[in-house]
């Protein structure tokens, strides 16, 4: 029933205590700054990506993305004199890579915040010294992290932007509420994603929709998927499936029309799970779908 679905998305994204002490870790990290990095390590490594596109695009800090393996051996041990302050966020399945980059991080003198789910009791005694706010992960727990960090950079906006980011702030508190006409408004395209995550499928996306695909492919698919970008999507029709799942947003559209073309040409079939919202939200949405189907929907 759909009032059932928005009850089961209201208790999964309860963000009342952890938002205000994700915002706190970050405000340490951002204020008064002019630059920082971000990092993410486990099964979801868009975390990162995602919360570097909100800070550059709300805040007056300019972000930098760093693949975790890339930021342990070649850059943290090379940037003396300019060290800047590292923000990591971690998911499910990223201990062993935490662990490895903290300790670099430790050896080359680095300030560190870190995003977590609760850390097993080894690391929290090794890196005691990481100041981080751990959030329960639960069975939405992309969805949640995501709106918590689209929740805290929004917080942190520049004046001028405070129209956009006062919405953005709604929003991320308010998915329960509009949970159940979501579900009616993308009727079609949940259709696509139930086909999707049943059969051997290519996923492409547009930058801020990579969560989604990853969700998706990585976690949610019964069978064999692939996730990759719009622009190189056409090079992998007919390796894995001449079926392409794609998230994209209304803005996008012009941009992504070019290669879906070359997807066709290479007898590809596209699905498109359009998002017509902000683009920094738009994950947030192609997320709720992709939960209602997982759960049986």
């Amino acid at each position: 029933m759909k009032s059932e679905w928005g009850r089961v998305v209201k208790e999964s994204l309860n963000l009342d205590r952890e938002k205000e002490l994700v915002l706190d870790l970050v405000r340490k990290v951002l204020d008064g700054r002019r630059h920082a990095i971000v990092s993410s390590v486990g099964l979801f490594r868009s975390v990162g990506r995602y919360f570097t596109q909100l800070v550059n695009s709300l805040t007056s800090v300019s972000a930098f993305y760093v693949e975790p393996h890339e930021l342990t051996y070649y850059i943290a041990p090379y940037d003396e004199g300019r060290e800047v302050d590292v923000l990591i966020v971690s998911t499910p399945d990223g201990a062993n890579d935490l662990y490895v980059l903290l300790d670099q991080l430790t050896l080359t003198g680095h300030r560190v915040a870190l995003i977590s789910e609760p850390l097993p009791e080894v690391l929290k005694q090794r890196f005691a010294w990481v100041e981080r706010a751990e959030i329960s992960w639960g069975n939405m727990g992309l969805l949640k992290l995501l709106s918590l960090l689209a929740y805290t950079a929004s917080s942190l906006s520049k004046q001028e932007l405070q129209v956009r980011t006062k919405r953005i702030k709604e929003e991320c508190l308010t998915l329960a509420e509009v949970a159940d006409d979501l579900i009616e408004r993308y009727d079609r395209e949940l259709k696509a994603v139930r086909e999707a995550l049943s059969e051997p499928y290519l996923i492409t996306y547009t930058p801020t929709l990579e969560p989604a695909a990853e969700l998706a492919s990585l976690a949610l698919s019964k069978s064999v998927a692939i996730a990759v970008e719009v622009p190189i999507s056409y090079l992998y029709v007919g390796k894995i499936s001449s079926k392409v799942l794609a998230f994209t947003t209304d803005v996008e559209v012009y941009t992504v029309r070019y290669y879906f073309n070359k997807i066709v040409e290479k007898g590809g079939t596209i699905s498109e799970v359009r998002l017509r919202t902000d683009p920094l939200t738009a994950p947030l949405y192609a997320l709720l779908l992709l939960y209602y189907v997982a759960a049986g929907n």
